[in-house]
């Protein structure tokens, strides 16, 4: 048995997508960390299947974006059923329409693809997961946090400046650090679930059962797998639901439907799930912090636990970054300002469309339910963070204010004639100013604390005779129009997307 102390800035615990997403936006920033993962290797059950397209442009921002399209699938039918016969098939409106200013819809991706993506990803800027390894205590002094580990080649220590717990529900961060997970459980709504091999269905859509007889029964091709995902509710009624086998599967399948000619075999992941809804009273408690599934835990109607892990990891890792290279600690106290109301709102928002869900299978409304489980909400593009202590108050009644996500928009560079997005201009680490002007550069700028990371400045005119460096022309108004400015201004967008301050700036 080895007894090792090891030191770094960051530990992360857990290796899922939250662990992984603040893991590459710290590598990218040169911060030292470790992540750990308590599990031998990855997991391959397919889990969570959407990606939202708030999370997409987070993808975009960490380069990881060209790989989610090619292995993903956007706009996937879904096909509702009365037992052999075809009701419908459509693709619900919700789910997107094209939008200069909102380059993706939602990509269906099972998670351990994803989860692939983002170690690959990882793996390129040098970082890597340390298998095996379980954390068994955390205690705190006023500058560090020492957390005990258990691996394959022994007991080991870690001193961090910082831990993140994003080890899941059950997570054993969040119970060492004393933070208390407050919240309920729907034990009526339960769900077989499973990844099966299917042959005799059509792969280009989603199938789904619903009565009130039955209950529900969604099958969904998993992208770029020969894989489907079974999920089967469980009557409200059974008090001792069996454990989910192949054999259960094929028998929900002939009770669902009147199909004779399709065969369900070569079960993988199987799962009893039981429905919780429950949020974290803290997301910091000294120099720990909760994200993903240790600090909320969803309904899975909406689509959400995964895309809000993903937004809380973004959060918190620019702040972190700009702390361990000297900004003041309290930076550290927004993550839980700005995210925790976020989760609050998820969770209201998923627990209504579940009770929807299942109270429509009641009645046999399948195709109106499902179609109402995405809006605007879930893509994630709606959240705010104007009541942050980062946002600036500002006068008038733009469309997009301080404290709102910057929108994309097409311009042209001025120095080489080419087409370019604002999202190309904002990728990066950086804080990054735009100042819009007609054709006499603004000279206002926000007060930015340099401790805060480093500021790109572009700017973006109407005069099309304007040359030079970090210029972008925006000869049809497009840009101006996405961020709903008329005049001269000036916009500082944080790391992470979000308007800090708007201005209007002296020509």
């Amino acid at each position: 048995m080895t007894d090792t102390l090891i030191s770094t800035d960051v530990l992360i615990v857990g290796a899922g997508p939250t662990g992984l997403t603040l893991a590459i936006d710290l590598a990218r920033r040169g911060v030292d960390f470790c992540i750990i993962e308590r599990a031998e290797s990855p997991s391959t059950a397919s889990r969570a299947k959407t990606i939202q397209p708030r999370a997409l442009e987070v993808a975009d921002d960490l380069g990881v974006i060209d790989r989610v399209l090619e292995l993903g699938k956007v706009h996937v039918p879904t096909r509702h059923y009365d037992r052999d016969r075809v009701l419908s098939e459509a693709v619900s409106t919700a789910l997107g329409m094209p939008d200069p200013g909102v380059p993706y819809a939602p990509v269906w991706l099972s998670q351990p693809m994803f989860e692939q993506i983002l170690r690959d990803r990882l793996a390129e800027l040098g970082g890597r997961i340390e298998w095996g390894t379980e954390v068994t205590a955390v205690t705190q002094t006023a500058d560090a946090v020492e957390a005990s580990l258990r691996t394959a080649a022994g007991e080991q220590s870690v001193r961090a400046r910082y831990v993140v717990g994003c080890d899941g529900g059950r997570s054993v961060v969040r119970k060492q650090s004393g933070a208390a997970l407050e919240g309920v459980s729907y034990g009526e709504h339960r769900w077989w679930l499973g990844d099966v091999h299917i042959t005799g269905l059509d792969r280009h859509c989603q199938h789904v059962w619903m009565s009130p007889e039955n209950g529900i029964l969604s099958l969904f091709p998993l992208p770029s797998t020969d894989l489907w995902q079974f999920q089967a509710s469980i009557p409200a009624d059974d008090s001792d639901p069996a454990a989910p086998t192949l054999e259960l599967f094929r028998r929900l399948f002939t009770e669902h439907t009147g199909l004779t000619d399709v065969t369900i075999d070569d079960a993988g992941w199987l799962s009893l799930y039981r429905i919780n809804v429950a949020l974290v009273d803290r997301y910091r408690v000294g120099r720990v912090f909760l994200a993903g599934d240790a600090a909320h835990v969803h309904s899975p109607a909406g689509g959400q636990g995964m895309n809000t892990g993903i937004q809380d990891a973004y959060n918190l890792g620019w702040k972190l970054a700009a702390v361990v290279d000297g900004a003041a600690e309290s930076l550290l106290d927004t993550y839980e300002l700005e995210r925790r109301p976020v989760a609050q709102a998820v969770l209201d928002d998923s627990t209504s469309r579940l009770h929807a869900l299942m109270r429509s299978a009641g009645n046999g409304s399948g195709a109106t339910a499902v179609a109402g489980l995405t809006d605007d909400f879930t893509t994630g593009l709606t959240i705010s963070y104007s009541e942050s202590p980062l946002t600036a108050a500002e006068p008038g009644d733009a469309r997009v204010r301080a404290g709102d996500r910057a929108p994309d928009a097409i311009g042209v560079d001025a120095s080489t004639g080419e087409r370019v997005r604002v999202f190309d201009l904002l990728r990066g680490p950086q804080w990054t100013l735009l100042t819009f002007d007609d054709g006499t550069p603004a000279t206002a700028k926000p007060a930015h604390d340099p401790l805060l990371g480093p500021v790109r400045t572009i700017r973006i005119t109407r005069d099309p005779n304007t040359t030079g460096p970090a210029t972008i022309l925006d000869s049809d108004g497009s840009i101006h129009r996405n961020f709903d400015v008329s005049g001269p201004a000036t916009l500082l967008v944080r790391p992470d997307g979000y308007i800090a301050t708007r201005e209007p700036a002296a020509g």
